[in-house]
């Protein structure tokens, strides 16, 4: 891999959330509430062949949210990762056309609203979705 590729996918996902995330942070602190949801993905979590650059940015951002919970946390900011396993762009060729067709991008997204819900306490987590399968992961 060639030096130029690991720094531009660590630009885009990495740096990205983090000037996004810090635009954003002073507005959540002066009202004292805030939802923020990254999203990782399951080559972050699990490695994935040929994609160093991607997996690592992606890994990177769920110890960015797990920072950005603790830091929130006293102003009532939540902060939370997604590692969505989805039908994509990325993931076509990958699987097997069965597995491709019953990944769709629409499963990701109950996960991501009860995440952002006024009543979720939920903050510092990391959630694994896909396929309509959701379940929170511990280290």
């Amino acid at each position: 891999m060639k030096e130029r590729d690991w720094d531009l996918v660590h630009k885009v996902h990495l740096k990205g959330t983090f000037m996004v995330t810090r635009a954003a942070w002073p507005y959540m602190r002066s009202q004292k509430y805030g939802k923020v949801i990254n999203t990782a993905s399951v080559s972050g979590i699990f490695g994935n062949f040929g994609q160093a650059n991607y997996s690592s940015a992606k890994l990177g951002l769920h110890g960015l949210s797990n920072t950005l919970a603790k830091e929130g946390a006293s102003k009532n900011i939540h902060v939370n990762t997604v590692a969505p396993m989805a039908a994509t762009r990325m993931t076509k060729g990958l699987l097997s056309e069965e597995l491709f067709s019953s990944i769709k991008a629409e499963h990701i997204v109950p996960m991501v609203l009860w995440l952002v819900h006024d009543t979720c306490e939920s903050t510092g987590k990391l959630f694994e979705v896909g396929g309509g399968w959701m379940a929170q992961l511990r280290w």
